[in-house]
């Protein structure tokens, strides 16, 4: 985008006033993205590991989804856990029977994220009987979060729960049930997977399932019948968990109690840190919940904490990626204005003819930017998911610090675009001041869509 100065020196003077001593921000102008199916949203694939089929065509449910970006400090590689999605064949016997699966896969970039190639796979459905009813299904395993713990080693989460067998007709309940966290640490990313646990739930799901921790017997989280979507990031040598809290009542689904938690990694569980997004939050963005969070370092060493607002009605009900500060993550503070709202950094949009674009990650190190997952429906009966490199790297209007001593430890040391940023504003206000005190009476400057 590219801004020029007018003809007074009076406006120059004007102008060199603001960007000294009061920084446009977020507030005054947050930055809107909408991202196409064409070539400024290009689509991310997968060397060695081709989108689902079936019969010798495209699987009716194929693509990736909920991708999770994390950078390794030591050698630089960028690394991806994502879903892929397939079809699962419960039964030949006329008529055949089918169930729709998703599995986690692990990919590396040794390019900051120009190319992307298949690693292995972390996890797979399984069938199974359920422990308490015996009926019989498939744990499902989808919605992955990758970290590089503080003291080294990896983390991954992924969230996966009981999916009975057989598609249900459209419109029919999905029967879903005792959604549950997995976990898998691993010396490298490549082994995440060989050695799984079944980690955390809430109170909404069978113990017979084994997992080790149950979170809503935290008083902060005893309305919690599930905990979804989690997001794991770490700063200051502690490991964070970000999760979406579900409460049912016998009036069903109660969108005005979810929220956004933050829970910080103990030795012996989870603590409770503080409550990052709410309902009211939602209804701010037009939506009825937010869910599928991320939190991650800017280019600044911000912590960002990007989300996907949800309404329950019309189509689409995904309604893009929206970015915030977080202003404190030790008490779970996000940036707010004088009235109590979340102030948008961003917010990007897509084309999607399907439940609408979400599911966004981001590392600072990656050329693709933020990513997003679109859906397409080519038939009635076909479902593509598609991740898009948006270019997008998030960041504060007015970064924390300047220089190197701001960056997170764990980003790479070579300057980035939220650098030039920074630099962009001195040098315009230093441009404004000079140009007014020698009598120029035009000034034309670039600003970055989105530093």
């Amino acid at each position: 985008m590219r801004c020029f100065g007018r003809y007074a020196l009076v406006f120059v003077s004007v102008v060199a006033g603001a960007l000294v001593s009061a920084p446009m921000t977020s507030a005054d102008s947050p930055v809107t993205f909408q991202c196409h199916w064409d070539a400024t949203c290009p689509e991310v694939m997968i060397a060695g590991d081709p989108y689902a089929t079936l019969g010798g065509g495209p699987a009716p449910f194929r693509g990736y989804g909920d991708p999770s970006l994390e950078r390794d400090p030591v050698t630089g590689t960028l690394w991806m856990s994502y879903s892929w999605l397939d079809v699962l064949v419960t039964s030949f016997s006329p008529p055949p029977v089918f169930d729709f699966g998703v599995r986690t896969h692990i990919a590396r970039s040794d390019d900051n994220g120009a190319t992307f190639t298949y690693v292995g796979a972390a996890n797979a459905p399984t069938s199974i009987n359920h422990p308490d009813s015996n009926a019989p299904g498939w744990t499902q395993q989808e919605v992955s979060t990758l970290l590089r713990e503080p003291a080294g080693g990896w983390q991954l989460l992924w969230l996966t729960y009981f999916d009975p067998q057989g598609t249900p007709a459209p419109g029919a309940p999905d029967g879903h049930s005792d959604p549950y966290f997995m976990r898998s640490l691993a010396a490298a990313p490549g082994d995440l997977g060989d050695v799984s646990q079944a980690w955390a739930r809430g109170s909404g799901t069978s113990a017979s399932f084994g997992a080790q921790y149950n979170l809503s017997v935290l008083p902060q989280l005893s309305d919690c019948v599930a905990l979804t979507e989690p997001a794991l990031f770490a700063k200051a040598g502690v490991t964070y968990l970000a999760t979406n809290c579900v409460v049912v009542d016998g009036s069903g689904r109660r969108d005005d109690l979810e929220r956004l938690v933050l829970l910080r990694q103990e030795a012996s569980g989870y603590s409770y840190v503080g409550t990052l997004l709410t309902y009211d939050d939602a209804v701010d963005l037009g939506a009825s919940r937010i869910e599928q969070a991320d939190l991650l370092f800017s280019q600044s060493g911000a912590v960002i904490l990007i989300a996907t607002p949800i309404r329950n009605s019309p189509a689409p009900n995904h309604l893009g990626c929206v970015a915030f500060e977080v202003t404190d993550i030790a008490s779970a503070q996000v940036r707010r204005d004088a009235g109590g709202d979340a102030v948008q950094l961003s917010r990007i949009t897509g084309d999607d003819n399907g439940i609408g674009a979400g599911l966004c990650t981001y590392d600072a190190a990656s050329s693709t930017g933020v990513l997003m997952v679109m859906h397409d429906q080519p038939t009635p009966n076909e479902v593509e998911f598609s991740m898009r490199a948006t270019g997008i790297h998030p960041e504060v209007a007015a970064p924390p610090a300047v220089g190197g001593a701001a960056l997170a430890p764990d980003l790479p040391a070579t300057a980035g675009e939220g650098d030039g940023a920074r630099r962009w504003w001195f040098v315009a206000a230093a441009a404004a001041v000079l140009c007014a005190a020698i009598g120029v009476g035009f000034v034309r400057c670039r600003r970055s869509v989105f530093p």
